[in-house]
């Protein structure tokens, strides 16, 4: 009986380490590529005017939705003004590539091109991890 617990142990064992060398090389693949240092410093600013924004409407409850409009338009401007504060300002060729964008947004959800551009800038404030794909909202000034 004492060997064959010792078996099951020593299988047992085999096995978390088997998950956890798979876990640990796997985390070590996808790690992000390194960050240049005012990519690094968006990152870190952009965190910090998030904590900022989410405090700012921490106390709020939203009960209609026209409330949850006025609670998200006080959080980006939360983190808008904290950005400029810090000296970012909007990209101009996140404007650009945003433009056709918001154009087709409009047309398929029937309102206005500003609204549309108002939302994609919304959403797009608040990523600071550089993507290839588009242009980073935020640029030092």
């Amino acid at each position: 009986m004492l060997k064959l617990n010792h078996k099951i142990s020593m299988i047992l064992f085999a096995i978390m380490a088997a998950i956890f060398y798979f876990l640990y090389d796997k985390s070590a693949s996808d790690a992000t590529p390194s960050l240049s240092p005012a990519q690094e410093q968006l990152a870190k600013m952009g965190d910090r005017c998030l904590d900022f924004g989410e405090r700012a409407v921490a106390s709020d409850v939203p009960i209609i939705e026209f409330q949850m409009l006025v609670r998200l338009a006080k959080k980006t401007n939360v983190i808008e003004r904290c950005m400029t504060d810090n000296g970012y300002k909007q990209n101009p060729a996140w404007l650009q590539y945003a433009q056709p964008i918001a154009t087709d947004n409009a047309a398929k959800n029937k309102v206005s091109v500003s609204e549309a551009l108002t939302s994609l800038s919304r959403a797009d404030m608040q990523i600071f991890a550089p993507n290839s794909q588009r242009p980073d909202y935020w640029v030092k000034k």
